[in-house]
């Protein structure tokens, strides 16, 4: 495990890949903080309408769309690119076990997920700083931070495990792109808002168990007091990350299963 785990983590690093789209996930997770937080404060400002401090640093930290992609994204490489280039028989021709393989992917790819959430998180939080240089940060309390942060690292990381998944299952490395982006970007807002207006309380329950929907309430500032971010639709933090970690979990073993009984 540990020569399939190095020879993974060398493929990651020395893909140039990685890391212009690393590097565009920085640029744009600060680029958004600085407009969240600017625009909702002119809001406020202009409008009357208080927006808890609580919930526009968490607004900032955690609402750049492109971190989770670009996660995603690398799972989804970290398979497909294998299959498009034909090297995945170099790399079962290194490591025959095939559990052993996949799971030295999946690994890598999370654990770089991880790093990725923690850089932009570091990020978010130099653009915040300053812009609520002027705010009380008395009522965001230390226990929504840190269930925040944890929340964000394994969404992001999720995804990652998502795009390694779809790319075993799938094959065609662009088939399984456009499904990582349709199924939390367009087939569920649809199915969500359908199950939304069904007026069947049930269905209107089961739209909350969405993966990605799920995913999503693990950071929410529900508890801090909600103005802007309708939370009433989504699942409490703790249900949702069990929810959306159990279902990528199911994915991801699905996916596995299915790369030890193919053909290379």
């Amino acid at each position: 495990m540990r020569t399939a785990l190095a020879y993974e983590w060398l493929r990651l690093r020395t893909l140039r890949s990685t890391w212009w789209t690393s590097a565009a996930t920085l640029i744009v997770t600060a680029l958004l903080a600085l407009a969240f937080g600017a625009l909702i404060k002119d809001m406020s400002a202009g409008q009357g309408r208080a927006v808890p401090v609580a919930e526009l640093l968490v607004i900032m930290l955690t609402k750049s769309p492109l971190t989770p992609v670009i996660a995603g994204t690398l799972g989804v490489f970290a398979m497909g690119h294998e299959y498009r280039y034909g090297t995945i028989r170099t790399t079962l021709a290194l490591t025959p076990r095939r559990a052993v393989a996949f799971g030295a992917k999946a690994a890598s790819i999370a654990a770089f997920s991880t790093l990725l959430a923690l850089a932009n998180l570091v990020v978010a939080w130099a653009v915040a700083l300053p812009l609520l240089a002027g705010e009380s940060l008395e009522g965001v309390s230390a226990a929504l931070l840190v269930r925040v942060h944890i929340g964000q690292v394994l969404l992001i990381a999720g995804w990652g495990l998502a795009g390694v998944a779809l790319g075993a299952l799938i094959r065609s490395q662009t088939v399984a792109l456009l499904t990582l982006l349709a199924v939390p970007f367009m087939v569920e807002p649809m199915l969500r808002a359908v199950l939304a207006n069904s007026g069947q309380s049930v269905l209107e329950r089961a739209a909350m168990f969405l993966p990605f929907t799920a995913g999503s309430a693990m950071t929410s500032a529900a508890d801090a007091g909600t103005t802007l971010l309708d939370s009433s639709a989504q699942l409490g933090p703790l249900v949702g990350g069990v929810v959306f970690l159990a279902l990528i979990t199911a994915q991801t073993a699905a996916a596995a299963t299915a790369f030890q009984r193919r053909d290379a």
